[in-house]
């Protein structure tokens, strides 16, 4: 069983992905067309998260879920962890892993 709070995780780096999926598709960008990939392999990271893992545990803390009905949860993003994800990203290559450990410093920022 998958926890909400992974689901949630994964469902927003998805959107993200798609996002930049499409804007690879209208500028037939290669880098750009790498960032969705990687953003895809960060959800397959995120959606098999426990619920004791430590990035799950830090992005609560810092208030980043929001529960929902039917024991579902919605990751709340920010101007700051959008602007974090997409700069990188399109700078240069990154793991799935390096993508949520920037998630992580960066939902950590007061």
């Amino acid at each position: 069983m998958t926890d909400a709070r992974a689901a949630a995780l994964a469902d927003y780096l998805h959107q993200r992905a798609a996002a930049f999926s499409l804007s690879a598709d209208v500028n037939d960008a290669q880098e750009t067309a790498h960032a969705g990939m990687a953003l895809l392999d960060a959800a397959a990271v995120a959606q098999r998260l426990g619920p004791k893992d430590e990035i799950i545990r830090t992005l609560s803390e810092a208030g980043r879920f929001e529960t929902m009905p039917d024991g579902k949860a919605v990751f709340l993003e920010t101007s700051e962890l959008r602007t974090a994800i997409q700069r990188p990203l399109l700078g240069s290559r990154m793991t799935g892993h390096e993508i949520l450990a920037l998630v992580v410093s960066t939902a950590r920022r007061p």
